[in-house]
């Protein structure tokens, strides 16, 4: 039969939209939700009115941990699912995960009750629309954990049963299912072998595995029992790799000399693989840098690479110093990464600082793909342990990791220069390598011209903000006074209430522009400040109801230096003007911040504050795109 106009059309357009839709769901199984967001973002402005598109594009951010934006989307998806009611069911579904992702972060015994009955009557609506397990079993356990057994056990029945009953093979989520429904049953010898054929049945999906090892622990919150199959379900191991340079040709005092390489490359392969499917972060300056992730990619494994400036600048300082050959095998890794992040892509200008700004990439960048995939970052260092550490160093970056997550794995190399084995991970976490202190790092001075004036200062990291309100243009001048007072008194109290002082902090109308040393700071600041922002009626100061703060975070490179104007030290650069860009593609009543900054607060080791990827953003006045996270706390 001969299909009419718009049949012929709708086919067309199926194809690109299964396609995006297929390009969302394989990021999600790399666990990489990061991608899959902006996998979606790309395909929505082909696809505005696709339900099946807006299902993925709420996962995507779902697994990303930005629940409001998924809640947005679930919203819209729900509107059209009168044209795709098959899509109710997941829908529903995914409503309750996000309430389950807010029960996951409670406080408190409120909030978590309170989460955990909204999940829970989401999921049993799904189940009572078709009786799909999935919804079912999330259903049962919820009940266990609002203390109610019977249901339950009911629930995890029932589940069984259909699942017995099922004639077609089992899928790696039938297994899940039944192992979950088995747990809640007691028949945990059985949850075991369920549970085996589950991670069976995802090879590479790391995205699939951390949803299930996320189940399993909130299970294991009323069910003890219940932690003892996650070893059958192990997560990538997620690795971040520091290590000495090779030596240059005529450096006197040999520490990585090149007779070391086949050493080093055998040792870093025998840990590699060992792990179970490495994500590795790392820079790549010659030596251990690039035959960690020679090794890697060889291995294939998932190689993410940080440069500190822009690519001339560091093969001049970190790559060609090691001497020839190094700089062809630095373009092929460029080449072979799975992706290459520039911390800036500015010039090194001898300020070694961008060196510590990129190894804190490098660690925070772990720090947040561990937590998305439900486990903990490791560190691999190829070190010798009688180097004094400086600015950026291999030192620094294991010292650092120590203080905030634990013993790294090393190899020593002067083990490797005297002949000796080199130090197993175990060994090393028995024996670590000595950490004297880290120097304190002061501004340094200006650099000056012949005449001994200053001609230009060295830049040094800084925590940066900016913010302002929506709206306020519009704002009339017989309210402007009204408004202006509650503004800066607000911001004013919440200097004073700053348990650290900001380094400068400026003002012009409803705009504020601060900077701090540390992104804890800035991060402690930004949240009070939109809760005090929030509990103002600001309509009765002449804004639209809609008007509300919106805060930008960046951290990175800064100069410092005196400001005849305003009579004390002033921050400029290109980080403070990423700033100020962001902050107009904040939405009102938010906190945004670049994954410079979300990867710096990461690298501290804290986890009360909730960073949410948003996706890759087109700032303001065509400054490029940039990767962006919302700051909240757990």
């Amino acid at each position: 039969m001969k299909r009419r106009p718009t049949d012929v059309a709708r086919a067309a357009a199926a194809s690109p939209l299964r396609e995006a839709c297929a390009r969302i769901r394989q990021h999600l199984e790399h666990g990489a939700p990061w991608d899959a967001c902006d996998a979606f973002r790309q395909a929505f402005a082909q696809h505005p009115h696709d339900a099946e598109l807006f299902y993925w594009g709420a996962l995507a951010h779902a697994r990303a941990g930005a629940a409001k934006q998924a809640h947005a989307l679930l919203d819209e998806a729900r509107a059209m699912a009168s044209e795709a009611p098959e899509r109710l069911s997941d829908i529903l579904s995914l409503r309750g995960r996000l309430w389950k992702d807010r029960l996951h972060r409670a406080h408190d015994t409120v909030t978590a009750r309170e989460m955990a009955e909204r999940a829970r009557n989401e999921y049993l609506a799904a189940y009572a629309l078709r009786g799909d397990p999935y919804p079912g079993i999330n259903a049962a356990t919820l009940s266990l954990l609002l203390g109610d057994r019977p249901t339950a056990e009911k629930l995890a029945r029932e589940i069984s049963a259909a699942l017995g009953a099922q004639l077609a093979p089992r899928t790696c989520w039938d297994h899940a299912t039944s192992g979950e429904a088995e747990l809640l049953l007691g028949q945990f010898d059985r949850a075991r072998t369920s549970y085996a054929a589950a991670y069976a049945g995802v090879p590479g999906n790391a995205g699939s595995v951390a949803t299930m090892r996320r189940q399993v622990r909130l299970l294991a919150r009323v069910l003890p029992e219940a932690a003892g199959v996650l070893d059958l379900l192990p997560a990538p191991a997620v690795l971040a790799f520091a290590g000495h340079l090779a030596d240059a040709p005529d450096r006197a005092t040999p520490r990585f000399p090149a007779g070391l390489e086949l050493a080093v490359t055998a040792e870093i392969r025998r840990h590699l693989a060992g792990l179970n499917a490495p994500i590795v972060y790392a820079s790549a300056a010659c030596g251990a840098d690039l035959i960690a992730i020679e090794v890697a990619i060889d291995l294939g494994v998932e190689v993410n690479i940080v440069l500190p400036f822009n690519r001339d600048d560091f093969v001049r300082t970190s790559v060609a110093v090691g001497g020839a050959g190094w700089t062809q095998r630095f373009d092929d890794a460029l080449t072979r990464a799975t992706r290459v992040i520039h911390a800036t892509e500015e010039s090194h200008l001898g300020d070694d600082v961008l060196f510590e700004h990129a190894a804190m990439l490098v660690e925070g960048l772990a720090a947040l793909r561990a937590a998305q995939l439900e486990t903990a970052p490791s560190m691999l260092c190829v070190i010798d342990s009688a180097s004094v550490g400086h600015v950026g160093g291999t030192r620094r970056s294991f010292d650092r990791w120590g203080a905030h997550f634990g013993p790294p794995d090393t190899i020593e190399l002067s083990a490797l220069r005297s002949g000796a084995p080199a130090q197993s991970p175990a060994a090393a976490l028995r024996t670590p390598v000595a950490t004297p202190p880290s120097p304190v790092v002061r501004d340094p001075a200006p650099v000056q011209d012949a005449a001994g004036i200053a001609a230009r200062p060295h830049r040094t990291l800084k925590t940066l903000l900016f913010a302002d309100f929506a709206g306020y243009s519009r704002l009339h001048d017989a309210y402007a006074p009204l408004f202006q007072g509650r503004f800066w008194k607000i911001v004013a109290d919440e200097f004073e209430a700053s348990s650290v002082k900001p380094l400068m902090a400026n003002s012009w109308g409803d705009a504020i522009y601060v900077v701090f040393e540390a992104p804890v700071d800035g991060a402690e600041f930004a949240l009070r400040l939109l809760a005090s922002m929030h509990a103002v009626d600001w309509t009765a100061a002449g804004l639209a109801d809609t008007s509300q703060i919106r805060i930008a975070l960046h951290a990175g490179p800064v100069f410092s230096g005196f400001d005849p104007i305003m009579g004390r030290n002033n921050f400029f650069g290109s980080s403070v003007t990423r700033t100020a860009r962001i902050e107009p593609v904040t939405p009102p009543g938010m906190v945004y911040a670049s994954e410079a900054f979300a990867a710096t607060l990461a690298a501290t080791g804290r986890t009360d504050f909730a960073l949410e990827y948003i996706g890759e953003l087109a700032l303001a006045k065509g400054y490029g795109d940039s990767r962006i996270y919302r700051l909240d706390r757990r």
